[in-house]
């Protein structure tokens, strides 16, 4: 506690006259000449006795009396951040930080959280003098907005204007930059912060700032979530998507609001049509997850999205979903030998006889100088005997694109083969070619629930397993995914990626001298899978965070085609292309939901946009999470409330306590005239 007239409490001194008073009046001694003093000795026990004490009661009460009212002359405040005497008398700087992110979009009544801390932002200025030199930030994107005094009527109109985003605020690391500037040297330094704090700073927050001591901060949230359900995700079980294929949809569905969400509809919608729902109650703070299969109908890009009804906050109500769905397959056959082309034709020939599916392309090439792939969806490449720094190049190029690979390893020696290939695009390596002589290795399935061998239409799939004569040994890496593998648990086939480009590598040949696999009925069905798992351009429909940067591949042959984007809004922009790198770089993407990609008009591909993980409704972080990086003195946190300008000017400066010490007066004046009043009875016995 102080006070803020601190030279009245010299008084004090006055709170002895009750004590003077009382050891002057025991001088005054009046005689009184009696017969006998044997009924005074009687009295000096009880009714004597009685009347010190209370002569000591009522000095006792009348010096706190005259110290209460000294005290309340005084003005005495419970200590704040910034005494008012003190910010007044000198330069100051005040950061108001507002948070304008995807989660200061839930609804409090009427009301967002950005509207509500905005008029109580407004409420505060009234406050500070002009000797306080304000700064006002936002954190989405963030930036500096205004800088001056509070009386500008400037910074009431800029304040208000800030809009609400979906985007995410890195509240801490912005924090830590708006401090930063060299300008702010005033003595006196407070930082309001409006945000619902959902998540905690780390050891980088104002790491290194010399004069984080010398700042005051005030974390001030809007108010706390009731009603709400999200959707965290939605992901796909299979990844075969083709028109007469169940799709199968993975949906979580947490409850973070505090209400109970009894028979609330759960929607699934392809290109707008319902084709999914379900009915379920939600409890607070539980998670559910629901399976919707359904047929995506049609080729092309099917635009998906998952549903909830309307709550608090609307922005984790929709994920959004952008599926390829196949439609046709340019093939390319690289061969070192006809043979191998041959087989490989055949096998696709019988996967599509009229040519509805597959466009196919053949070359014999055994030495891979360099590739031409850009025309191609997937590449076949059957017994490479050599490979070159462009070849592995070329690959590369090819697949971070989103092309396709499958790979048949023959007789090519691991020092034929450029160390690209290893080391940069992660193929495994392989070493001497193994004959099992006389007999054979029997393969297996090492994969549960895998995409290619999940529901074959293989009567008993354990009897359509390859039976292996010959092999390349195969050294695989942590990031491979073994399919098939052998009795000897050795691979067989592989599974990897390079960026988005999916590729599986056989470590055997097409070739009867080598295994039985032309003779089974897995091998087609198999293939056909593959082609479809890498011929899905699944690069361009990939998802981003909203706000980032979304690159779109595109083939040569129509780069030079006029390219726009549109937004989730209906907004229509015309972007031009990387005649380089032979693609578009989409990096407005400030809106939540699909983003379609148009070619001369026509629909070219579409992308989707996610919720930052971080603007999900999560618990607003308590004091304690903040204090490993700021000391105790300079932290207050606190909740909007009623009449909140009030409530943070008494953490500031300090709460006036003058009103409990008059209460405190009254209390003991009316107890001194309760104690020292005369009482009739004994007077009158007295008397008698």
């Amino acid at each position: 506690m102080s006070v803020l007239s601190p030279k009245i409490l010299w008084l004090l001194g006055a709170v002895a006259i009750p004590i003077i008073i009382h050891f002057l009046s025991r001088l005054r001694v009046k005689k009184v000449e009696f017969s006998t003093v044997r009924f005074i000795k009687k009295l000096e026990t009880s009714s004597i006795r009685r009347i010190k004490i209370q002569q000591l009661i009522l000095m006792i009460l009348r010096m706190l009396t005259i110290a209460a009212l000294i005290f309340m002359v005084a003005q005495p405040v419970i200590q704040g951040f910034m005494p008012g005497w003190i910010a007044s008398d000198q330069d100051a700087r005040l950061v108001l930080v507002l948070d304008n992110s995807a989660s200061m979009n839930v609804k409090n009544g009427n009301e967002t959280f950005l509207e509500i801390i905005k008029t109580e932002a407004l409420a505060l200025l009234p406050q500070f003098n002009d000797k306080t030199h304000i700064t006002l930030f936002q954190t989405c994107p963030p930036k500096r907005i205004y800088d001056g005094v509070p009386s500008d009527p400037k910074l009431v109109s800029v304040l208000s204007a800030i809009h609400s985003t979906v985007s995410h605020d890195y509240l801490w690391e912005n924090l830590s930059i708006f401090l930063k500037d060299p300008t702010m040297v005033e003595p006196i330094k407070e930082c309001v912060v409006f945000s619902d704090l959902t998540h905690s700073p780390d050891s980088t927050f104002l790491a290194g700032h010399l004069e984080k001591e010398k700042w005051k901060f005030y974390f001030i949230r809007p108010g706390h979530v009731r009603d709400n359900l999200s959707i965290r995700s939605v992901s796909s079980i299979n990844r075969i998507k083709t028109p007469n294929q169940l799709v199968k949809l993975k949906t979580r569905v947490q409850n973070s609001g505090e209400l109970q969400k009894p028979n609330t509809h759960l929607e699934l919608l392809f290109n707008g049509n319902r084709v999914g729902q379900v009915v379920s109650n939600f409890v607070p703070h539980k998670e559910k997850e629901f399976i919707f299969q359904a047929y995506p109908g049609q080729t092309g890009i099917v635009q998906a999205v998952a549903t909830l009804p309307s709550d608090d906050y609307d922005m984790d109500n929709n994920w959004y979903v952008s599926m390829p769905v196949l439609d046709r397959v340019r093939c390319g056959i690289i061969a070192s030998n006809n043979e191998g082309i041959s087989m490989i034709e055949m096998i696709l020939h019988a996967i599509d006889p009229e040519g509805q599916l597959l466009s196919v392309e053949s070359r014999i090439q055994s030495n891979l100088n360099r590739l031409f792939l850009d025309d191609l969806d997937v590449a076949i490449i059957h017994d490479p005997l050599k490979i070159s720094q462009a070849g592995t190049d070329d690959l590369d190029k090819y697949l971070k694109s989103g092309g396709g690979l499958i790979w048949f390893q023959g007789k090519g020696g691991e020092d034929d083969y450029h160390p690209d290939l290893y080391d940069k695009l992660e193929f495994p390596r392989h070493g001497k070619v193994i004959d099992s002589g006389q007999g054979f290795f029997n393969s297996e399935i090492l994969t549960e629930n895998s995409d290619i061998f999940g529901d074959l239409l293989v009567r008993k799939i354990e009897n359509e397993l390859p039976e292996i004569f010959t092999y390349v040994e195969t050294e695989i890496l942590p990031d491979h995914k073994i399919h098939l593998d052998l009795n000897n648990d050795d691979p067989l086939l592989i599974e990897f990626s390079r960026k988005s480009g999916a590729i599986f590598y056989f470590s055997t040949l097409l070739d009867l001298r080598w295994n039985d696999l032309l003779v089974r009925g897995l091998t087609i069905p198999l293939i056909y899978r593959m082609l479809v798992l890498a011929g899905t351009d699944e690069f361009n429909t990939a998802p981003i965070l909203v706000d980032g940067s979304k690159w779109i591949s595109i083939e040569e042959d129509i780069l030079r085609n006029k390219w726009e984007v549109e937004s989730p809004s209906g907004k229509m922009e015309l972007i031009a292309p990387d005649y380089d790198r032979e693609g578009i770089n989409v990096t407005s993407t400030h809106e939540l939901g699909i983003f379609n990609i148009f070619s001369n008009g026509k629909l070219f591909t579409s992308f989707p946009t996610r919720l930052h993980d971080k603007e999900y409704i999560h618990p607003g972080i308590s004091q304690a999470r903040i204090e490993p990086y700021l000391s105790t003195d300079q932290i207050r946190l606190m909740a909007v409330q009623d009449d909140f300008a009030k409530a943070f000017l008494e953490a500031r400066q300090g709460r006036s306590l003058w009103k409990i010490f008059l209460l405190a007066t009254v209390v003991l004046l009316l107890a001194e005239t309760l104690i020292g009043r005369p009482v009739s009875v004994k007077m009158k016995a007295a008397d008698i």
